[in-house]
């Protein structure tokens, strides 16, 4: 009688056991993963979950759960529990109780459908085995699951349906292939399963050997072709966008060259230089001029401006507060004097940027340097939304005076080209007609602070880098991810590209989801084969054991007739020739067939050789070697002790 562990005797162990099983072939698992990972090419800890039921009954359910939980990052994320991790918690949680239920229900299922005990040999059995024990169960953890990622946010919707179509055809897989070997190798000896143990797993072996196999050599394909893609499109991008800086920042250098080609810039002449400059750069806020105001020259460059038609001009600060007002007494000023647009920008207007300690840091650099200096992030007088913005100061200093050494410059410095650019439309106008689709990007100013670093993103939340398996099983991964480093105006800029799951849905081939199918196909057909086949091979041996063993005791009891009738043979020819009588048998055509030892003397022969096969009258008629006729009628002993026998 077939028979399963349904009452075990030490459920824990058995509980602990499956857990680890479940987590080692996770783990295998995850190495055919199709990125961005959330589901892989063949799943064994589903068959291993199915058997595991199967055999030790309904109890040990938590070994699975505890294997799932284990797999999917108990550990890391109980490392730091924030409110991002316990969503991770919560998701592992979910999957993890969707690996449960599947194994349940389709344990429960193959009892009842596929008449579960049994040694899966008849067609309908096997049949509904991978029906309900494979394509059907399946559907539950992959169906819960990425509607839990969908529903997080953690999957686009986009990529729902290839990700639930892997996470099925892995589970299916999964099944097709554990179950029967977990089954052959670890059921009781009268369960009809050990004698079929090689003709099951090998089979089943090749199948998962072979769809492995072929699903990781394409997937590498797949994969350096993508990370070929994502390099050369990254290139692109880094060019576009140190162009765009290089186009917004060189306006400041033409002001420059604008001030050092003339005696002296007035505001009209100004407006009408950089005019051209805002329809051909979006990232420009504001251009200005800014000159240096010595504190005994304030009051009457206050005047003079208030004369040009600014009647409320002064120079201005931010207090502790963040509101305008009037500057404070201090050596020297760099206040806004002329600002293009004005419309939009007119609390520019007078504003001292050396009153502020990083603007200040970053005009002595300008100064002392010679060439353009830019500020780290900062949010700018005139900016009313949420972007972010930079300021890059380019030295303009007094014509026919020199400025090679520090001493010269800081005599020489008149003012300064000051250029307010706000980076996210610096960005969108270097990737205005790019293909940036499953793209997400930000760009880092490495020089300043951790907190103030981030300049610009182009998502909302922080993307951790998706990874390509390396060119063997168990190499590194290759985490997409391009890092371009571009120094701005004495700073360092860094620019980040990371790919998501939908650059993956877009660039990802067919070619593994077909693997993918094949294989599910094959290894349901080899699997069933194989376990249709392996029985009917062990039923057929038998047959053929059965059948050899007969025609054995058919052999010996033959040779034991034929042994007796040789013993009748040999005491009939003991018996024939111990008598006195002479014996001679005729057959039907008169020749002799039989001489006993008396009727060879009385006939005058010395063996039956001679008269074997003669005929009856030469033998009775005939010379003797002397010449002398014979007749045996005339033999006076011819009738009393001659007999004949006739042999039909």
């Amino acid at each position: 009688m077939f028979k399963t562990n349904d009452q075990p005797d030490m459920p824990l162990l058995q509980i602990i056991g499956l857990a680890l099983a479940y987590f080692i072939t996770g783990k295998l698992g995850a190495l055919l993963a199709i990125p961005p990972g959330y589901a892989t090419a063949i799943w064994p800890p589903s068959g291993i979950a199915l058997a595991g039921i199967l055999i030790y009954g309904y109890r040990v359910w938590p070994g699975i759960l505890l294997g799932s939980f284990l797999i999917n990052g108990l550990t890391l994320e109980l490392t730091n529990v924030d409110a991002e991790n316990l969503w991770s918690i919560l998701i592992a949680l979910v999957i993890s109780i969707g690996a449960s239920l599947q194994a349940v229900l389709g344990a429960y299922w193959v009892r009842r459908y596929a008449g579960f005990p049994n040694a899966l040999k008849r067609e309908k059995d096997v049949l509904l085995f991978l029906l309900y024990g494979g394509l059907l169960s399946a559907l539950v953890n992959s169906s819960l699951s990425v509607s839990t990622l969908v529903a997080v946010g953690r999957m686009p919707v986009a990529n729902a349906l290839s990700n639930w179509s892997t996470w099925w055809g892995g589970d299916v897989l999964g099944v097709f292939i554990f179950t029967p070997l977990v089954l052959v190798w670890m059921l009781q000896a009268d369960a009809g399963w050990h004698k079929r143990r090689l003709a099951i797993t090998v089979p089943i072996l090749f199948m998962f050997t072979l769809t492995t196999t072929s699903f990781f050599y394409e997937a590498q394909s797949s994969n350096q072709r993508i990370k070929l893609e994502f390099e050369q499109q990254t290139v692109e991008l880094k060019i576009a966008l140190e162009t765009s800086i290089t186009n917004h920042l060189n306006v400041l250098r033409f002001i420059s060259d604008l001030y050092a080609s003339s005696t002296e810039v007035n505001r009209e002449e100004f407006r009408t230089f950089v005019t051209h400059s805002f329809g051909t750069f979006q990232g420009i806020q504001a251009l200005s001029w800014n000159p240096i105001i010595q504190a005994p020259e304030r009051e009457a460059f206050e005047k003079n401006t208030r004369r040009e038609g600014y009647p409320n001009f002064q120079i201005t600060e931010r207090d502790a507060d963040k509101k305008l007002g009037r500057a404070g007494d201090r050596p020297t000023f760099v206040s806004v004097l002329f600002i293009e647009p004005y419309n939009g920008n007119e609390s520019a207007l007078g504003y001292d940027v050396y009153s502020n300690n990083l603007r200040h840091e970053t005009i002595d650099r300008a100064r002392d340097s010679g060439d353009l200096s830019m500020t780290a992030r900062i949010t700018l007088v005139q900016e009313r939304g949420k972007q972010q913005g930079v300021m890059s100061f380019m030295p303009i200093y007094r014509n026919g005076q020199p400025h090679q050494t520090q001493k010269e410059k800081h005599q020489a410095i008149s003012g300064y080209a000051v250029g307010v650019f706000r980076v996210g439309d610096m960005v969108a106008n270097a990737l205005t007609g790019l293909d940036t689709k499953g793209l997400s990007y930000r760009l880092i100013d490495q020089s300043a602070p951790a907190a103030e670093q981030l300049l610009f993103f182009s998502d909302l939340q922080t993307l951790s880098p998706l990874e390509l398996a390396s060119k063997t099983f168990f190499g590194e991964k290759i985490s997409l991810i391009n890092y371009s480093n571009l120094r701005v105006g004495g700073r360092f800029w860094r620019f980040e590209i990371v790919p998501t799951q939908d650059y993956f849905a877009l660039h990802r081939p067919s070619n593994s989801w077909l693997i993918l199918l094949a294989g599910l196909v094959l290894t349901s057909l080899v699997g069933a084969f194989s376990l249709i086949g392996s029985w009917r091979a062990r039923m057929l041996q038998q047959l053929v054991g059965e059948r050899t063993a007969e025609l054995e005791q058919q052999h010996v009891i033959i040779y034991s007739i034929l042994q007796e009738k040789e013993q009748a043979y040999a005491r009939l020819d003991l018996l024939l020739n111990s008598t006195a009588e002479g014996i001679y048998g005729i057959g039907l055509d008169g020749a002799c067939t039989f001489a006993n030892r008396a009727a060879l003397i009385m006939l005058g022969y010395a063996s039956q050789q001679e008269v074997l096969g003669k005929n009856n009258h030469w033998l009775f008629h005939h010379s003797h070697p002397d010449g002398s006729s014979y007749e045996i009628n005339k033999c006076p002993i011819y009738n009393s002790m001659f007999q004949f026998l006739v042999f039909l």
